[in-house]
């Protein structure tokens, strides 16, 4: 399809490395070997050989401070299984190998194992990557909704190498969702 040529031309990918993390934290942290001077920006995506690991949040000259995914601010739109299910991945800020995946309607059908991967609807990440795998499936309380614990693929301990995404449809993406008119309730 000439759109998905498109959509893959959408993003580069800048190699750096991991220089130094936590993971013990609510709110977790990597120090990456690449800033400005590589052209990196606050907001871009970071992932790894298996996975995404967060998102750009201060830029210096040659190096940049990139929040991980294990923080609780962080929600990802993601797709679970063969049947692309929708739904959004956040950190509990307990385990740092576990993810919380919320929005499934639980009279859908969701297989342990099925793979995890981003939906690509802001643009930040590209449609497809794999976040990690369905680990427990549970019934929310008081709720007709699936409450999901993910495996996350990457070991957050110990990644070293990773890539950001320069997206060149991200701040087009966002610009028309920003226009959409919101409606006031009278």
């Amino acid at each position: 399809h000439s759109e998905d040529t498109i959509y893959k031309q959408s993003f580069k990918y800048l190699p750096a490395q991991v220089i130094n993390t936590s993971i013990q934290q609510r709110n977790n942290y990597f120090t990456i070997n690449a800033g400005s001077v590589q052209q990196v920006k606050k907001g871009m995506g970071v992932i790894s050989n298996n996975g995404v690991v967060g998102i750009v949040f201060k830029v210096g000259e040659h190096f940049s401070l990139v929040k991980s995914v294990l923080t609780s601010d962080i929600n990802l739109d993601v797709v679970v299984g063969k049947s692309e299910l929708r739904g959004i991945l956040k950190w509990n800020g307990k385990n740092p190998k576990i993810g919380s995946i919320t929005g499934l309607s639980s009279d859908l059908s969701v297989k342990k194992w099925s793979a995890v991967r981003t939906q690509g609807a802001t643009g930040i990440f590209p449609k497809g990557i794999l976040l990690g795998k369905v680990k427990e499936i549970r019934q929310m309380e008081n709720q007709s909704l699936w409450d999901i614990d993910m495996l996350y693929q990457e070991d957050f301990r110990t990644v070293r190498f990773v890539y950001v995404i320069q997206s060149l449809i991200a701040d087009e993406i966002q610009q028309l969702q920003f226009s959409i008119p919101h409606s006031n309730p009278e």
